[in-house]
């Protein structure tokens, strides 16, 4: 017992997978069934059920099972009376009471049609919901126990899950397991006529919706159900296995049959066959019960048809080698972006050659560039915090196996599991490189002059706004200055305009050398330059860098043999103390730059050692 429930704790914390394989579910479900239908075979009366709650409850992951027979009262009232129960958590096992139909209208509606009851708590009727009100149930399956074709009670599933979501094979297989109750309660109704063959009778009915095969060593058939359309109608009581059956499905059944008999235990085996409408699948469990005079051992077959199973998964892997065609890669990672699976597309994105090994214990975050390796770690850790099926896109940098990188654009899914956690992330990246630089050069070009490469005057704007907005945080202040150049006509009509580039490029490049790094200086259009000079703390400061600048303007350039000595007009304006906004600012930084064009070039001047009186007039009239 101590086994069964770490072997059922391990069932429970089983993480979710985004694509489960339903295969290897129905085998799961197949081997407790099978144990199950011993447990009911060999215990001779109720010792055995509370174990095979346990298992059900075990194989469907639930944290309460529980077991109602039907019981009229002294008055013709049916009542359901709990005779097991299963919790995995002990002190949950108090308070489950008999039940009057009569009270429980959607309870009782349901299963006496032979319906099986599947709902969310949230989802129940006020009655239905206070009868199974417990901590931590949060759906409810009950599956009505025929006999007879007289509902004669009902196995119910609690679990834990707000959004419990039964695959049909499981529903299918549990009503197999409610069968085998049923076939159960049949048998000891007619105890009298069964006793000599119960454990076979319990094995035979206790499958009754697969394909089921008594058969003994040499392959003689002693019984077969079945409605399979692959199967000849008829009586093959008594006839070989090869001749009665299928080759492909007898075939399976005499190769398995040897190994069972030898070693008593229980064998799985599957096969194809081949109909009107193409290939179907099925996969089978040979056990072996007692013969029905008790003298020898048989063989039963319990086998199903897992077509559709095999189909989906097919056409599953079909998607998985048409997105290994695809110029993306497909990758899977832990939430700590450890990668457990690529698609070929990521041998192509890094420039190799595809190997099919998957790079285990490789972080995503060590193929990334380090400038950018923050920007995808926080968003990874994000998609903790998102709804299910909420994903997240971003570019970053992705290391070659040649050493370069190329720009990539990722899309990013977290999957969850049954409690709300991310166990797995998916993500499909390609490759964005050549539109991003396009579209860096668009915004360049956008934003930048194209002659000098300096900003233009959108740029310049969000720059200032910026640094007006951090000197009003700070308590700094910012300094705008308006650079001409003097005569700069007379040079493009003397030497041409080609000459006059040249002159405006070496000048744009000297004005920028006597900046700080974090300053700005943007062409503002023909002769004219503007510097902007973030967090000036100092009016000392701003004005050595004016100067210069004005010094940086008077420095010789020579151009085709031919020597130019340009000078410049430069007029400055700080923000708060001469203006308070960044349209102000510009406007007076303006003016007094025209001050010193019209007072004899060749100088720097700041609003503030203007006359009062004589910049508020010309600023008013330059504004107008």
């Amino acid at each position: 017992m101590e086994s069964l429930n770490n072997e059922i704790s391990r069932l429970d914390m089983l993480d979710f997978e985004a694509m489960p394989d339903e295969l290897g579910m129905y085998r799961r479900y197949l081997d407790v069934l099978g144990r199950v239908t011993n447990l009911l075979v060999e215990g001779a009366g109720e010792d055995s059920w509370d174990e095979v709650l346990q298992l059900l409850a075990g194989a469907a992951r639930v944290n309460h099972c529980a077991l109602y027979l039907n019981q009229p009262d002294e008055n013709g009232r049916l009542w359901a009376k709990p005779r097991a129960f299963w919790s995995s958590s002990p002190a949950a096992g108090g308070g489950w009471k008999s039940l009057d139909y009569d009270d429980y209208v959607l309870l009782n509606d349901t299963l006496h049609i032979g319906m099986v009851l599947i709902k969310n708590m949230a989802e129940l009727p006020a009655p239905e919901f206070g009868l199974f009100r417990r901590p931590h149930i949060s759906s409810v399956m009950c599956i009505p126990l025929l006999v007879g074709g007289e509902m004669s009670g009902f196995l119910g599933f609690f679990s834990q899950r707000e959004k419990h979501d039964w695959l049909p094979m499981e529903i299918d297989v549990l009503c197999v397991a409610a069968n085998n109750f049923s076939a159960m309660l049949a048998r000891q109704r007619m105890e009298h006529s069964l006793r000599a063959s119960e454990s076979r009778l319990r094995v035979l009915v206790g499958a009754t919706e697969d394909i089921v095969i008594e058969f003994d060593a040499c392959g003689e058939i002693y019984n077969i159900w079945s409605d399979h359309s692959l199967l000849p109608s008829g009586c093959n009581l008594g006839k070989s296995l090869s001749s009665a059956l299928p080759s492909d499905m007898a075939r399976a059944l005499m190769n398995s049959a040897p190994h069972v008999l030898a070693s008593g235990k229980s064998d799985v085996v599957d096969f194809a066959m081949e109909d009107a409408l193409g290939d179907q699948y099925f996969t089978g469990r040979l056990q072996t019960v007692p013969s029905e005079d008790g003298q020898s051992v048989h063989l039963v077959a319990l086998i199903r048809d897992v077509t559709a199973q095999i189909q989906a998964e097919a056409r599953r892997q079909t998607m998985l080698d048409t997105l290994d065609l695809l110029e993306e890669a497909i990758v899977d990672m832990t939430p700590d972006a450890k990668l457990t699976n690529v698609s070929a597309g990521w041998e192509k994105l890094r420039g190799g050659e595809r190997s099919g090994r998957v790079p285990h214990e490789q972080s995503l975050l060590q193929f990334v560039h380090h400038e950018d390796q923050g920007e995808v770690a926080n968003t990874l850790g994000k998609l903790g915090g998102g709804p299910q099926g909420s994903g997240n896109a971003l570019r970053f940098r992705l290391l070659r196996q040649n050493g370069e990188y190329l720009w990539v654009e990722a899309r990013l899914l977290g999957h969850r599991s049954p409690q709300g956690h991310v166990t797995c992330i998916r993500g499909i990246l390609r490759d964005v490189t050549a539109s991003y630089l396009e579209q860096k050069r668009i915004t360049r070009l956008a934003l930048h002059d194209p002659l000098t490469q300096l900003p233009n005057r959108v740029l310049l704007h969000d720059h200032l706004q910026q640094a007006i907005t951090r000197a009003q945080r700070n308590g700094a202040k910012v300094a705008l200055g308006f650079i001409d150049l003097d005569h700069f006509k007379q040079i493009n009509d003397t030497f041409g305009h080609q000459v006059g580039d040249h002159v405006l490029l070496t000048l744009s490049q000297r004005l920028r050398g006597a900046m700080r790094d974090m300053d700005t200086l943007c062409r503002w259009g023909g002769d004219e330059f503007v510097a902007l000079l973030p967090d000036a703390f100092q009016e000392a400061d701003v004005r050595h860098i004016a100067e210069r600048l004005m010094e940086a303007g008077r420095q010789l350039i020579e151009v085709e043999g031919q020597e130019i000595l340009p000078t410049l007009s430069v007029g400055f304006a700080v923000y708060p103390d001469d203006a308070t906004s960044v349209e102000s600012l510009m406007a007076v930084a303006d003016h007094t730059m025209f001050y010193a064009k019209r007072n004899g070039r060749n100088s720097v001047w700041f609003y503030s050692d203007l006359p009062p009186e004589l910049a508020q007039f010309e600023l008013l009239d330059h504004l107008i």
